[in-house]
């Protein structure tokens, strides 16, 4: 995980809740992926939580699980999977915005 991504991670965090957003829980969601994957940037606008991933590191099934099941958590309407010229991005998407659509 980069600077920039550190950065936008603690923004996030420091969010806490709004509505039917838990900044903890994202924050949480995206470092527990960067152990098993690069995460190599996040944008947040509007209702729309982007990741963007690149190579898999060596991560044990345990590992796996336990993010795939942090994503439960998210609270999102949906989510789903984007294959960009630039890379891959995970997307996730809120009900409300949070916090008035402010963008991180």
């Amino acid at each position: 995980m980069n600077n920039e991504v550190k950065t936008i991670v603690e923004k996030i965090r420091g969010v806490g809740q709004h509505l039917t957003f838990e900044g903890e829980y994202v924050a949480d969601f995206i470092e527990r992926m960067d152990k098993i994957i690069d995460v190599n940037g996040v944008k947040l606008e509007g209702n729309k939580l982007q990741i963007l991933v690149g190579e898999p590191k060596t991560a044990s099934q345990e590992e796996i699980l336990r993010v795939v099941t942090k994503a439960s958590l998210l609270n999102v309407s949906a989510s789903g999977y984007e294959d960009k010229p630039f890379g891959k991005v995970l997307y996730f998407e809120y009900y409300i915005p949070p916090w008035q659509g402010l963008h991180i």
